[in-house]
């Protein structure tokens, strides 16, 4: 992996975005009772915060920038497990950061969810998040759904079959096997050629007269 390209991700950012995409699409056995593969086993998370610092843009006065949002994504999403917590309506699964870190990697995947919903419907201090998140519902909001939205794309998309590439530029990656959940879903894969539509008879006229049908 080309480390220029790599996601450089602290530890706790990448604990918390680990325990966000293990809550979204945990792994389930299947029909004949073996445990399919889940996002954490795919490496979800690293695409998830990945695409969080180099894929989203935000205006900085009059401009679009590139900012880094992985970390302060995932100190918004600890910042509203601490308020969960300290509801008393919620109980740890288990202990894995030290200190406190991380209470949302200490949540059961159950909780996580409820964070995601508070979050969602502004039921935190938005004073008490994180640039760029802090005091801003519609940018929380936002996120959220992208945070939903990006793990089940990144799931079932070809990323994870990237393998050694995935966390090069798009235009370096390279695939290295067929995607683990399209095989899951029973995917074929991208056919060349293949068409499930035709299409309409279209008639084009020409000008200086006549047409054909196409």
């Amino acid at each position: 992996m080309n480390p220029s390209h790599g996601s450089n991700a602290s530890w706790q950012t990448e604990a918390t975005f680990r325990a966000l995409v293990e809550a979204i699409v945990p792994n389930m056995p299947d029909d004949g009772g073996v445990q399919a593969a889940g996002a954490v086993d795919t490496d979800i998370h690293q695409y998830m915060i990945w695409e969080l610092n180099h894929s989203l843009s935000l205006f900085m006065g009059f401009y679009l920038a590139n900012i880094p949002l992985a970390c302060a994504t995932a100190q918004m999403l600890n910042a509203g497990a601490s308020e969960l917590l300290a509801s008393g309506n919620a109980q740890p699964a288990f202990s894995f950061a030290p200190g406190g870190e991380c209470p949302f990697v200490s949540l059961s995947p159950f909780d996580r969810i409820r964070v995601l919903f508070m979050l969602e419907q502004l039921q935190v201090d938005l004073g008490r998040l994180p640039p760029p998140y802090k005091d801003d519902g519609g940018f929380v909001r936002f996120i959220v759904d992208y945070l939903n939205r990006g793990t089940m794309f990144g799931f079932y998309s070809e990323w994870s079959a990237y393998g050694s590439t995935r966390l090069r530029t798009p235009t370096e990656r390279r695939l290295e096997y067929f995607p683990i959940s399209w095989r899951q879903v029973g995917y074929p894969g991208v056919v060349k050629g293949y068409r499930a539509f035709g299409g309409f008879l279209l008639t084009i006229k020409r000008n200086g007269g006549g047409s054909r049908d196409g």
